[in-house]
């Protein structure tokens, strides 16, 4: 089994660290962050490294890492720290999970993060750095861009083509043979019928609140 080092310990790095150590070829050797959030010595019972000086404590000879990071900046923070993890030497590790529905020839690209009950179609292509949620449905012949985040139960049709940097959000749903352009956020529950150019935000309709009270409905 190859040693593993997580970038990030905040809520995903501790998921990743679940998924890595119960479902995966690595033994997790321990979290690494930079200097200004070093706050403890230990997470999940394993030590934590300053990045600066991580190739003192876990080489990347035989060590890999992945970058357990958020949508922030539109993905550019996990991006960047993917780039200076593999200039210091390291391998990205990618993850995708057992219990995701994956057909054969899809491809895993460094720091994919693919999470249970994901359904990737035939001919689907994802690019590095991305994370899927739980619970999406990616569409035959659907090309996702590198460093895109899709939040839980999203809608990716047929033949949809997602570009770089982008955030779908939660039950969101894109048509098929849509483009979506890079740099775009897609809002939880938003419906895409058209192409979405570069840098376009769709916000989804929260729902409103009723005027009646809960203990004034007649039934339910």
């Amino acid at each position: 089994m190859k040693s593993l080092v997580i970038f990030g310990t905040g809520q995903i790095g501790q998921v990743a660290h679940y998924y890595f150590s119960k479902d995966s070829d690595y033994t997790v050797a321990g979290f690494t962050v930079d200097a200004a959030y070093l706050t403890k010595d230990s997470v999940q019972g394993l030590p934590v490294f300053p990045f600066a000086t991580l190739e003192e404590h876990c080489s990347p000879d035989d060590t890999d890492i992945f970058i357990a990071m958020g949508y922030g900046g539109l993905n550019q923070h996990r991006r960047t720290k993917l780039a200076e993890a593999r200039a210091k030497g390291y391998s990205a590790a990618h993850y995708v999970s057992t219990q995701a529905s994956v057909w054969d020839g899809f491809e895993a690209r460094d720091n994919l993060f693919l999470l249970e009950n994901n359904v990737i179609q035939p001919g689907v292509v994802i690019g590095e750095n991305t994370t899927l949620w739980s619970g999406n449905h990616i569409g035959h012949h659907s090309k996702i861009g590198a460093n895109v985040f899709v939040a839980s139960h999203a809608v990716v049709s047929g033949a949809v083509t997602i570009g770089d940097n982008c955030f779908i959000g939660v039950n969101a749903t894109i048509a098929d043979n849509v483009t979506v352009g890079d740099d775009c956020v897609i809002g939880a529950g938003a419906l895409i019928l058209t192409d979405a150019p570069d840098k376009s935000v769709y916000s989804g309709h929260a729902s409103e609140k009723s005027k009646v009270p809960s203990n004034r409905l007649r039934g339910l």
